[in-house]
């Protein structure tokens, strides 16, 4: 934009040491009208004779000087002869190109303010990223330490629970083994309540065959 305002600012002041040549050379020689009235700076206007005794030079904009009506395109005026038209819409030209500077240095101001508070907002923007890529690495620290502690207890837990289970078979196995041992106490239990049984029938046979002794050696006694 600033190029550009540059750019337009030469240009300028070519146009209006164009038309001060131009004002000149009307006192020292006769230009070619139309010759003049075709250069591009002229092409923006349309040159019009009106027919008569006393012609009239009549000078129309090809371009709108409103802002608010594109559309509109104003008269520069009417003149007695074409040198006074030619420097009036040399003069209405270098009126219209030093509005169009205004507006585009305006439109600069205004531009480089909007830029201006854009960066700003921006660094703003940035700071409030900074912090709080600073806060997220800070919580992503934190959390690493928590993951790493957790890590560091599953891996004990993991190690206990590798030992419980190898307990839990060894306890598995003795329990097998004990079952087995049970099962022959029960088994060597059942065999000596049966010898047992057996031995008690034969001492009950034994008691009753003495106690049949007994009564009969009484009464061998007691006979003549």
């Amino acid at each position: 934009m600033l190029n550009a305002f540059k750019v337009l600012a030469v240009f300028t002041a070519i146009v209006a040491v164009t038309m001060m040549a131009v004002a000149l050379s009307t006192w020292v020689v006769a230009p070619d009208l139309r010759s003049e009235m075709n250069t591009p700076a002229m092409l923006n206007y349309t040159f019009d004779r009106s027919a008569g005794e006393n012609p009239q030079w009549t000078v129309t904009r090809r371009f709108s000087t409103n802002p608010q009506d594109p559309n509109e395109r104003g008269t520069v005026g009417t003149f007695p002869n074409g040198y006074d038209a030619l420097i009036r819409a040399h003069q209405d030209y270098r009126t219209a190109l030093s509005t169009r500077t205004t507006d585009m240095t305006s439109q600069s101001a205004t531009l480089t303010a909007q830029a201006d508070a854009f960066r700003a907002k921006q660094d703003q923007d940035l700071q409030a990223m900074e912090a709080k890529i600073q806060e997220l690495n800070t919580e992503a620290a934190a959390l690493a330490v928590r993951l790493r502690e957790k890590s560091d207890q599953l891996q004990g837990l993991s190690v206990e629970g590798r030992e419980i289970r190898e307990e839990t078979a060894q306890r598995r196995t003795d329990v097998l083994r004990l079952q087995h041992e049970l099962e022959e106490v029960r088994t060597d239990l059942y065999r000596l309540t049966a010898i047992r049984r057996d031995l008690m029938d034969r001492l009950l046979r034994t008691e009753i065959e003495n106690q049949e002794l007994t009564d009969r050696t009484s009464q061998l006694s007691a006979a003549p």
